[in-house]
């Protein structure tokens, strides 16, 4: 029997490889002769990297940078050395979960670490580099990566400008004598399924800022400074920003990756499955196992799982559900590739004992698919 596993992380607890490798222990435990492939799943999000390292044969290059308040780290982005390829996930050096809740603070924070493993990334010699933009602490419209690959943000007195959310209002001119001229000579595509404009009441100051740290006087604020450097943006590389969907993902990161890097945005969630051939995978499986922390009916409308119910519906694959949690048990039950669901906090367990406990409750749910599966086939 070929089984296929395609989880999700379990947030708080487990990384998606994490989740798909203790489902796989398990059944392995009661079903040895089980063919098991596991796809850690991502949709441009946290768990990226993971997932395509395995898919793509990648390797992590480890870059000393900064982080959203040009603090020193070290982070990574992946290196696919075969293909001069790089996927950099914005969050590793300029995510919301790199700082504490007291400082967030959007109106002080910048992308320039981003730009700095941008910069390495090129000169390993890449061809073609993926940015996906996702948990950003930011709101500079990518002001500090293309500070980091040389272009100037000068103010009306032609001073220049550093790096933040607040400065963005204050640009008059934007100096591209000295940027990177590697940036013309690579491809560029900014991952994303947000569809959200710069600005606006639907746009990145509005719709993200005030997790970000952002006051209701911040708000106003930052979105008359991306209002401001999309007039700019318009007058100095002829792209009207406003007419792009995604221009206000990553804190206007969709907007500066257009224009500072002639990128291109696209898909991330079909980036990412396609780049792991899930596809694939689904057609040649019997059974499909497939969860998240928690499953209920919206799990399938959204942007990971809703996948992996379309081919298992396009090529007619029972599917395994697994969660933390289970709800709308009855509407799942109705999905008719959905033969079975069930949750891994089954007991008066609390949350707290079953995040910690997490691999060990999947581990002992495997064992269970497993003799399960193992039944069906010998009958």
């Amino acid at each position: 029997m070929k089984i296929f596993i395609a989880c999700d992380s379990f947030k708080d607890a487990l990384s998606a490889t994490e989740v798909c490798k203790a489902i796989s222990d398990g059944i392995l435990c009661t079903f040895p002769e089980s063919q098991i492939q596991q796809k850690p799943l991502a949709d441009g999000g946290e768990g990226t990297l993971e997932a395509l390292k395995l898919a793509l044969n990648g390797t992590y290059q480890f870059v000393q940078t900064f982080d959203p308040l040009h603090r020193p780290i070290e982070t990574s982005y992946l290196w696919i050395a075969e293909q001069k390829t790089a996927v950099i996930e914005m969050a590793k050096a300029s995510g919301l979960e790199l700082l504490l809740p007291e400082e967030r603070n959007v109106m002080q924070t910048s992308t320039f670490g981003t730009g700095i493993l941008i910069i390495d990334a090129l000169t390993q010699g890449a061809k073609k580099i993926f940015l996906t933009v996702g948990g950003s602490a930011t709101n500079d419209v990518g002001m500090g990566m293309a500070k980091a690959l040389g272009y100037d943000f000068l103010d009306e007195k032609e001073n220049k400008l550093e790096a933040s959310g607040e400065n963005v209002g204050k640009i008059a001119i934007i100096n591209t004598e000295h940027i990177d001229k590697r940036i013309s000579q690579t491809e560029f595509y900014v991952a994303t399924d947000v569809t959200n404009p710069l600005f606006g009441k639907n746009g990145a100051a509005y719709v993200y800022a005030p997790q970000k740290g952002a006051s209701p006087e911040q708000v106003v604020a930052l979105n008359h400074g991306l209002e401001h450097i999309h007039r700019l943006l318009k007058d100095t590389f002829s792209i009207d920003t406003q007419e792009i969907a995604g221009a206000g993902a990553g804190g206007g990161m969709g907007a500066g990756g257009v224009c500072f890097l002639g990128g291109k945005i696209i898909s991330a969630a079909q980036w990412v499955f396609e780049t792991i051939a899930l596809s694939s995978a689904i057609e040649q499986a019997d059974i499909v196992i497939t969860g998240e922390g928690r499953i209920d009916s919206q799990s399938f409308q959204g942007k990971v799982l809703s996948e992996v119910l379309k081919y298992a519906k396009m090529y007619q694959k029972p599917i395994f559900g697994i969660a933390g949690q289970i709800q709308e048990l009855d509407k799942l039950l109705e999905i008719p590739e959905m033969v079975y669901v069930s949750a891994i906090q089954t007991g008066p367990e609390t949350l707290e004992n079953s995040l910690k406990n997490c691999s060990e409750l999947l581990f002992q749910k495997g064992k269970v698919i497993g003799k399960m599966l193992k039944m069906i086939q010998h009958g």
